[in-house]
């Protein structure tokens, strides 16, 4: 199972971190969950913490980032399993990506 995984890895991390196509599923999800994410942040931003806003934001935008998710998980290369195990990395990545740092992992 390892080594099937770690075989997956370079898809997964392809698949989870950019979305393939303008005309895919998971691409227009993607977007969706990211408008959601800045337009979130700057309402937070504005009366409280970076950090408190990108939490926030996160928080606010669950419904698109399920929507999401559960488009990469519908695709040939993920299962509900490989969606489960890098959530917690895509929410901290987009966090990152909120408050402005980076995050040097293969996510």
């Amino acid at each position: 199972m390892r080594r099937v995984l770690a075989s997956l890895l370079p898809a997964l991390v392809l698949l989870a971190a950019l979305p393939a196509r303008a005309e895919s599923p998971e691409a227009a999800r993607h977007t969706a969950w990211q408008a959601c994410l800045d337009d979130a942040f700057a309402d937070h931003a504005r009366t409280t913490s970076r950090s408190f806003a990108a939490t926030k934001a996160v928080s606010t935008c669950r419904d698109r980032e399920e929507a999401y998710l559960g488009a990469l998980a519908g695709s040939p290369l993920l299962d509900g399993e490989d969606v489960a195990r890098i959530r917690p990395a895509l929410i901290a990545r987009a966090r990152d990506r909120l408050m402005g740092t980076q995050r040097f992992s293969a996510l």
